[in-house]
C-alpha cells in the first residue's frame, strides 16, 4: 500500500475514540480446568457454588476435573445444577435464595454461555436486596456482585469475556439482555479438549451464533474502519472452515481450539472499538422471541431471523451486503450453507404457524425502535418475520 493511501482512507471511514478495558484474565489449553482450585484458593476464597446445566459437564469430565481441584485446595461447594440453554430466571431465584442460608466466596459456572449467564445474575441478585428481575429491567443498577470464576465447556455467546448476560422469564413473556461493568468474570478457563463431546447440532448451533455476533458489526450500517472488516472477514471464513471440520471429527483439538478462541473475541469488544454503535443486534431481539416461545437454541433462531434481516435492511443500505458477498458469500449461499449443517431456516420448520407472526412481532416490537443500518418499528419486524416464515 502506497504511503497517504491508508491514512485517507481512514478519513472516511473513521476509527471514532473508545475505551476498551475487559478484567477478565482467560487461561486457554489443555488440562487447565486442574487448575480451577488453585486460582480460587488464590484469592482467599473457601466456600463457592458451582452452577451447571445437565450432564454435559460430567461426560466432557469438566466436573471431575473441577471438583477435584476444589478438593485439594479444600474449598468447600454447593452445587445447583439444571441451567437450561435459554436460561430461566425461576433457577437464579432458587439460587440466590440458597446463597442467603449458604453464603459463598465465589460464583464458579462450569458450562457453556446460558451457565456464564445464569453465574453472572446469581453473582449479582446475591448482593443485591431485592428481586433480580429490577436488575435485568434496570430498574435498580448493579453496585456489588459476588466474583465469578469459570470454565467453559461450550463456546458461542463470549459470556466468559464479556459483562452481558440473558435471561428468560416466561411469566411476563421477556428475554432480555442485561450489561454491567461489574458483570465481567474474573477468570475463565477454555480447555478446548473439554469441547470434544458436544452434539454435533450444539456445535452447529454455537458456530453460527458466533458467525451471528461477527455479521452484527459488519451490517453494523456506518462506516466502519478497514482493519474490522478484515477482521470479520477472517473470523467469518475461519467458521466456514472450522464448523465442517467439527462435524466430520468432533475431536480436531486445532479447528476446536480456533473455534472457541473465536468465539471469546467476536462478543468481548474487541471487534466494536472505534465503531460509531457498537454493532446492530436486532436479528439477535428477533431471535430472542422465537426462543422464548418456541424454546429453541439461541443458534437456531439465529439461523433463521439473521439472513432474513440482513434482506430487509439491505433494501436500504446496500452497500454491507455487496461487500458480504463479494468477500464472503452471497445471502442465498448463507442460508443454503446454515441448511447444509442442519440448521433450520425458515419458521415453518420450527412449527411456526403463519398466524403466530403477529404474536411473535408484538413481542420484538416492545424493544423498538431499534437497529443501526435501518431503524425498525413493528411494521418493520412483521416484514422481517415473513421473510423469514
Amino acid at each position: 500500500m502506497k504511503g497517504g493511501t491508508c491514512a485517507g482512507f481512514l478519513r472516511e471511514r473513521m476509527i471514532n475514540n473508545f475505551t476498551w478495558y475487559i478484567p477478565t484474565m482467560v487461561m486457554f489449553g489443555k488440562g487447565l480446568a486442574q487448575k480451577i482450585g488453585d486460582q480460587i484458593a488464590s484469592v482467599g476464597a473457601k466456600k463457592i457454588m458451582l452452577i451447571m446445566g445437565g450432564q454435559s459437564a460430567y461426560k466432557s469430565g469438566a466436573y471431575e476435573q473441577v471438583s477435584q481441584s476444589l478438593k485439594k485446595n479444600r474449598i468447600e461447594f454447593i452445587e445447583i445444577v439444571g441451567v437450561k440453554s435459554n436460561p430461566h430466571v425461576e433457577l437464579v431465584r432458587e439460587a440466590i435464595a440458597r446463597l442467603a442460608v449458604t453464603p459463598v466466596d465465589v460464583i464458579v459456572p462450569v458450562g457453556g454461555g446460558s451457565v456464564f449467564d445464569t453465574a453472572k445474575a446469581v453473582a449479582a441478585g446475591a448482593k443485591y436486596n431485592g428481586d433480580i428481575w429490577d436488575l435485568v429491567k434496570g430498574k435498580s443498577p448493579i453496585t456489588k456482585t459476588l466474583p465469578v470464576m469459570g470454565v467453559l465447556t461450550a463456546s458461542a455467546t463470549s459470556s466468559e469475556m464479556n459483562n452481558i448476560a440473558v435471561l428468560t422469564n416466561h411469566k411476563t413473556e421477556e428475554k432480555i439482555s442485561f450489561t454491567s461493568p461489574l458483570l465481567y468474570p474474573k477468570l475463565s478457563i477454555i480447555d478446548p479438549e473439554l469441547q470434544y463431546t458436544l452434539p454435533e447440532r450444539q456445535t452447529v448451533a454455537g458456530g453460527i451464533d458466533i458467525m451471528a455476533h461477527v455479521m452484527e458489526r459488519y451490517f453494523e450500517g456506518n462506516e466502519v474502519p478497514e482493519l474490522l472488516f478484515e477482521q470479520y472477514e477472517v473470523y467469518l471464513r475461519s467458521m466456514l472452515r472450522c464448523i465442517p471440520e467439527l462435524r466430520a471429527n468432533p475431536r480436531n483439538y486445532d479447528a476446536r481450539a480456533e473455534y472457541a478462541w473465536i468465539a471469546t473475541l467476536s462478543h468481548n469488544g474487541s471487534l466494536s472499538y472505534g465503531l460509531k454503535n457498537r454493532g446492530d443486534f436486532s436479528s439477535h431481539k428477533l431471535g430472542h422471541a422465537l426462543s422464548l416461545f418456541y424454546d429453541i437454541s439461541h443458534g437456531d433462531s439465529i439461523s433463521i431471523m439473521m439472513p432474513s434481516w440482513i434482506e430487509y435492511v439491505s433494501k436500504f443500505n446496500p452497500v454491507p451486503l455487496e461487500r458480504f458477498t463479494k468477500n464472503i458469500m452471497g445471502l442465498d449461499e448463507l442460508r443454503s450453507t446454515f441448511r447444509s449443517w442442519g440448521a433450520p431456516i425458515t419458521l415453518r420448520e420450527i412449527k411456526v404457524r403463519e398466524n403466530d407472526i403477529e404474536r411473535i412481532a408484538d413481542n420484538v416490537a416492545k424493544l423498538a425502535p431499534m437497529g443501526t443500518i435501518k431503524t425498525l418499528e413493528r411494521e418493520d419486524i412483521i416484514e422481517i418475520i415473513k421473510i423469514a416464515w
